[in-house]
Protein backbone atom coordinates (compact mmCIF):
# COMPACT_ATOMS: atom_id res chain seq x y z
CA UNK A 1 0.00 0.00 0.00
CA UNK A 2 1.37 3.34 -1.10
CA UNK A 3 0.83 6.37 1.38
CA UNK A 4 0.53 10.38 0.93
CA UNK A 5 0.92 11.94 4.42
CA UNK A 6 -0.24 15.99 4.32
CA UNK A 7 0.39 17.59 8.02
CA UNK A 8 2.56 20.80 8.90
CA UNK A 9 4.15 19.41 11.67
CA UNK A 10 7.44 17.56 10.16
CA UNK A 11 8.38 15.68 13.38
CA UNK A 12 4.54 13.98 13.24
CA UNK A 13 4.97 13.21 9.08
CA UNK A 14 8.60 11.79 9.65
CA UNK A 15 7.25 9.48 13.20
CA UNK A 16 3.60 8.32 11.03
CA UNK A 17 6.41 7.72 8.12
CA UNK A 18 8.88 5.44 9.93
CA UNK A 19 6.04 3.74 11.88
CA UNK A 20 4.52 2.51 8.73
CA UNK A 21 7.94 1.74 6.93
CA UNK A 22 9.90 0.17 9.59
CA UNK A 23 6.77 -1.53 11.58
CA UNK A 24 4.12 -2.66 8.74
CA UNK A 25 5.99 -2.56 5.60
CA UNK A 26 3.91 -0.06 3.66
CA UNK A 27 5.20 2.79 1.72
CA UNK A 28 5.18 6.21 2.22
CA UNK A 29 5.60 7.74 -1.38
CA UNK A 30 5.35 11.07 -0.14
CA UNK A 31 4.72 13.33 3.13
CA UNK A 32 4.46 16.97 2.82
CA UNK A 33 2.77 19.93 4.70
CA UNK A 34 0.67 20.42 1.70
CA UNK A 35 -0.71 19.74 -1.69
CA UNK A 36 1.31 22.58 -3.50
CA UNK A 37 4.50 21.20 -1.56
CA UNK A 38 3.83 17.43 -3.91
CA UNK A 39 6.45 17.18 -6.74
CA UNK A 40 5.59 18.31 -10.37
CA UNK A 41 5.92 14.51 -11.28
CA UNK A 42 3.90 13.09 -8.25
CA UNK A 43 0.26 11.60 -9.31
CA UNK A 44 -2.75 10.51 -7.25
CA UNK A 45 -2.86 7.18 -9.02
CA UNK A 46 0.22 6.18 -6.98
CA UNK A 47 -1.71 6.71 -4.22
CA UNK A 48 -3.91 4.64 -2.03
CA UNK A 49 -4.39 6.30 1.40
CA UNK A 50 -4.14 9.87 2.06
CA UNK A 51 -3.45 11.11 5.68
CA UNK A 52 -4.67 14.35 6.65
CA UNK A 53 -4.40 16.73 9.44
CA UNK A 54 -7.38 19.15 9.81
CA UNK A 55 -5.27 22.19 10.63
CA UNK A 56 -2.79 23.12 8.09
CA UNK A 57 -0.72 26.59 7.84
CA UNK A 58 -1.45 26.80 4.22
CA UNK A 59 -4.84 26.28 4.30
CA UNK A 60 -7.70 23.41 5.33
CA UNK A 61 -7.42 19.66 5.57
CA UNK A 62 -11.18 19.90 4.90
CA UNK A 63 -10.38 22.04 1.36
CA UNK A 64 -7.73 19.53 0.54
CA UNK A 65 -9.76 16.34 1.24
CA UNK A 66 -12.32 18.15 -1.28
CA UNK A 67 -9.43 18.44 -3.67
CA UNK A 68 -8.65 14.94 -3.35
CA UNK A 69 -11.95 13.54 -3.46
CA UNK A 70 -12.38 15.80 -6.72
CA UNK A 71 -9.17 14.14 -8.78
CA UNK A 72 -8.96 10.99 -7.47
CA UNK A 73 -12.15 9.46 -5.71
CA UNK A 74 -10.77 6.43 -5.37
CA UNK A 75 -7.93 7.66 -2.87
CA UNK A 76 -8.68 6.69 0.26
CA UNK A 77 -9.03 9.54 2.83
CA UNK A 78 -7.92 9.49 6.91
CA UNK A 79 -8.27 12.49 8.77
CA UNK A 80 -5.35 12.14 11.49
CA UNK A 81 -6.48 15.28 13.79
CA UNK A 82 -5.92 17.03 17.42
CA UNK A 83 -9.76 18.07 16.99
CA UNK A 84 -12.21 15.55 18.68
CA UNK A 85 -15.53 17.59 18.70
CA UNK A 86 -18.09 16.11 16.59
CA UNK A 87 -18.52 19.23 14.62
CA UNK A 88 -15.39 18.17 12.74
CA UNK A 89 -16.04 14.62 12.91
CA UNK A 90 -19.37 15.06 10.75
CA UNK A 91 -17.91 17.53 8.65
CA UNK A 92 -15.30 15.31 7.71
CA UNK A 93 -17.36 11.87 6.91
CA UNK A 94 -20.08 14.39 4.94
CA UNK A 95 -16.98 15.64 2.96
CA UNK A 96 -16.03 12.03 1.93
CA UNK A 97 -13.20 11.23 4.26
CA UNK A 98 -12.58 6.88 4.90
CA UNK A 99 -11.55 7.63 8.00
CA UNK A 100 -11.14 9.98 10.95
CA UNK A 101 -8.47 9.26 13.78
CA UNK A 102 -7.60 11.37 16.55
CA UNK A 103 -3.81 12.43 17.39
CA UNK A 104 -4.41 11.42 21.19
CA UNK A 105 -5.54 7.65 20.03
CA UNK A 106 -3.10 5.24 20.47
CA UNK A 107 -0.87 3.65 17.32
CA UNK A 108 -3.04 0.80 17.32
CA UNK A 109 -6.02 3.08 16.06
CA UNK A 110 -4.07 4.60 13.14
CA UNK A 111 -2.73 0.77 11.69
CA UNK A 112 -6.36 -0.09 12.30
CA UNK A 113 -7.54 2.74 10.79
CA UNK A 114 -5.23 1.91 7.46
CA UNK A 115 -5.83 -1.60 7.58
CA UNK A 116 -10.07 -0.94 7.12
CA UNK A 117 -8.95 1.57 4.32
CA UNK A 118 -6.96 -1.22 2.62
CA UNK A 119 -9.44 -3.40 2.48
CA UNK A 120 -12.04 -0.75 1.41
CA UNK A 121 -13.62 -0.59 4.53
CA UNK A 122 -14.35 2.59 6.48
CA UNK A 123 -13.07 3.24 9.97
CA UNK A 124 -14.23 5.33 12.91
CA UNK A 125 -12.41 5.13 16.30
CA UNK A 126 -14.45 3.91 19.00
CA UNK A 127 -14.63 6.61 21.30
CA UNK A 128 -15.89 9.26 18.27
CA UNK A 129 -18.25 6.64 17.57
CA UNK A 130 -19.74 7.23 20.95
CA UNK A 131 -18.98 11.20 20.43
CA UNK A 132 -21.29 11.02 17.13
CA UNK A 133 -24.06 8.94 18.76
CA UNK A 134 -23.92 11.24 21.95
CA UNK A 135 -24.70 13.99 19.58
CA UNK A 136 -27.44 12.33 17.55
CA UNK A 137 -29.49 11.29 21.12
CA UNK A 138 -28.94 14.58 22.73
CA UNK A 139 -30.78 16.53 20.18
CA UNK A 140 -33.06 14.17 18.26
CA UNK A 141 -34.12 12.35 21.59
CA UNK A 142 -34.65 15.29 23.98
CA UNK A 143 -35.51 18.28 21.99
CA UNK A 144 -39.16 18.45 20.05
CA UNK A 145 -38.95 19.14 16.14
CA UNK A 146 -39.49 23.06 16.62
CA UNK A 147 -37.65 23.57 19.64
CA UNK A 148 -34.73 22.02 17.82
CA UNK A 149 -35.24 24.88 14.78
CA UNK A 150 -35.31 27.12 17.56
CA UNK A 151 -31.94 25.66 19.01
CA UNK A 152 -30.02 26.16 15.74
CA UNK A 153 -31.51 29.59 15.40
CA UNK A 154 -30.81 30.80 19.13
CA UNK A 155 -27.18 28.88 18.78
CA UNK A 156 -26.62 31.15 15.52
CA UNK A 157 -27.04 34.02 17.66
CA UNK A 158 -30.47 35.39 16.49
CA UNK A 159 -33.09 36.68 19.46
CA UNK A 160 -36.22 35.75 20.49
CA UNK A 161 -37.94 38.53 17.86
CA UNK A 162 -35.72 37.80 15.17
CA UNK A 163 -36.51 33.80 15.38
CA UNK A 164 -40.35 34.51 15.84
CA UNK A 165 -40.22 36.85 12.62
CA UNK A 166 -38.76 33.80 10.63
CA UNK A 167 -40.28 30.79 11.66
CA UNK A 168 -43.92 32.84 11.94
CA UNK A 169 -45.27 32.98 15.49
CA UNK A 170 -45.13 35.08 18.41
CA UNK A 171 -42.02 35.69 20.68
CA UNK A 172 -43.80 35.24 23.92
CA UNK A 173 -44.07 31.50 22.01
CA UNK A 174 -40.25 31.55 21.02
CA UNK A 175 -39.20 32.88 24.60
CA UNK A 176 -41.11 29.76 26.15
CA UNK A 177 -39.27 27.34 23.88
CA UNK A 178 -36.00 28.98 24.88
CA UNK A 179 -36.70 28.18 28.51
CA UNK A 180 -37.90 24.62 27.88
CA UNK A 181 -35.07 24.14 25.89
CA UNK A 182 -32.38 26.03 28.33
CA UNK A 183 -34.00 23.72 30.94
CA UNK A 184 -33.93 20.08 28.90
CA UNK A 185 -30.18 20.68 27.35
CA UNK A 186 -29.03 22.02 31.21
CA UNK A 187 -27.36 25.23 29.78
CA UNK A 188 -28.12 28.69 30.82
CA UNK A 189 -27.16 31.10 27.56
CA UNK A 190 -26.92 31.31 23.81
CA UNK A 191 -23.03 30.69 23.94
CA UNK A 192 -23.81 27.10 25.92
CA UNK A 193 -26.45 26.54 23.12
CA UNK A 194 -23.80 27.10 20.46
CA UNK A 195 -20.81 25.03 22.34
CA UNK A 196 -23.53 21.98 21.81
CA UNK A 197 -24.32 22.83 18.49
CA UNK A 198 -20.48 22.72 17.50
CA UNK A 199 -20.00 20.03 19.67
CA UNK A 200 -22.61 17.64 17.82
CA UNK A 201 -21.89 18.43 14.55
CA UNK A 202 -25.50 20.36 13.72
CA UNK A 203 -23.25 23.48 13.46
CA UNK A 204 -19.72 24.73 12.33
CA UNK A 205 -18.03 27.61 12.59
CA UNK A 206 -18.85 28.47 9.37
CA UNK A 207 -22.42 28.10 9.72
CA UNK A 208 -22.37 30.88 12.63
CA UNK A 209 -19.78 33.07 10.67
CA UNK A 210 -21.53 32.78 6.99
CA UNK A 211 -25.05 32.09 7.99
CA UNK A 212 -27.10 34.62 5.60
CA UNK A 213 -30.81 32.52 6.61
CA UNK A 214 -32.11 35.73 8.93
CA UNK A 215 -31.73 39.67 7.87
CA UNK A 216 -30.43 40.45 11.90
CA UNK A 217 -32.20 43.91 11.23
CA UNK A 218 -35.59 42.41 11.76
Amino acid sequence: MHLLIIDDHEIVRDGIKTLIEQEYGWHVSYAVSSLEELPSYATFEEIDVAILDISLVNGSGFDTLVKIKQQAPYVKCLMLSMYEHVGYISKALELGADGYVTKNAATKELIDALESLEKDENYLSSDLSKKLAFGDKCLTSILTEREKEVFLLLAKGFQPKQIAYHIDTAPKTVMVHRTNIYKKLNVTSQFGLLRIALETGYLDVSDVINDDVLIKEN
